[in-house]
Parts: structure tokens; sequence; C-alpha cells
């Protein structure tokens, strides 16, 4: 159960950020029909090509995380011997996991708070859009808590999370 959970996580981010992608795609290319062959653009289409790439960015965010794509300054953990640099990588990890919590704290509140405002044309609870913040945060804590725990024990040289299984 625990490895089929995992291997859901593992991948529905990169799959949710495809099908996001191809929407905003279909969308934007069937406005520009409806603009310059029928004459009469979807108004609601930028409201909808918005928000959907607040979920794409958030989920892609989420994926480059998972792929160790992220930037990082490791020039002093270079430098220093395996065993320090190693204290100061899980203490930057947990550092980290503090931060993407807090961005699934004040995201959910965040989500809550927006209930009442809505989109102008469509009328959408901005709450849908803002909760990319604490869904895609659970995700990114998912692949930092794993990277982390795969320094805490050793293993740090197979952390890249396509690696795992």
């Amino acid at each position: 159960m625990g490895r089929q959970l995992w291997s859901f996580i593992k991948n529905f981010d990169e799959i949710a950020g495809m099908i996001l992608m191809a929407f905003i795609i279909v969308l934007a290319c069937a406005n520009v029909f409806m603009r310059y062959v029928i004459g009469s653009p979807w108004g609601w289409v930028e409201e909808v090509t918005i928000f959907t790439f607040v979920w794409l960015t958030m989920f892609g965010a989420a994926a480059v995380i998972k792929a160790e794509g992220h930037c990082s300054i490791d020039v002093l953990t270079r430098k220093l011997p395996p065993g320090p640099g190693r204290i100061i990588t899980i203490f930057g990890n947990f550092c980290i996991l503090l931060t993407i919590g807090l961005m699934i704290w004040y995201g959910t509140e965040l989500s809550i708070l927006a209930t009442s405002k809505v989109t102008p044309i469509l009328g959408i609870p901005y709450s849908y859009v803002d909760a990319a913040l604490p869904v895609s945060g659970i995700f990114m804590f998912a692949y930092y808590l794993r990277s982390t725990w795969l320094h805490l024990i050793g293993k740090e040289q197979n952390c890249k999370m396509e690696e795992l299984q």
C-alpha cells in the first residue's frame, strides 16, 4: 500500500501539469479560432487560463523539487568534509520543510478566507485558485521529507527522486 501511494504521489504532479498545460493550449487555440474565424471570442477564457496557469506553476514547482532541479548554493557544503556538509544539508532541508509547512498552513487560511471573493466573469470563488498553494505544498513537503530522510540515513547519493522506487 505504501509503495502504491508513493508511486501515485510521485507521478501525480507531472501528470496534472501535462494535463493543465494541454488544457491551456487547447483553450487558447479555441479562443483564437472563436475570435478570428467566428468573430465572437469567449470572454471567460482569460480567467480560466490564468487560474489554470496558477495550478500549473505550483505543480511544476513540486515536480522540480522532485527532480532536484531547484536552485541551490552548495559552495560551502562542497568545500566541507562529508560529515559537516551533510549536517548543513539536513539543516537546510529542515528549514525548507518548515517554510513549505508555513506555505501549506497560510495557503489553507488564504483559501478559506477567499471563499467570498469571486471572479468577475464566471463567479468562481478564489478559494479554488488559492487552494493550489496547500495542495502543491503537500507534494513539495512529501518530496523534501523523503529527501531529508535519505540524507539522515546516509543514502544521499541516491536522492534523485526519479531513482526512488
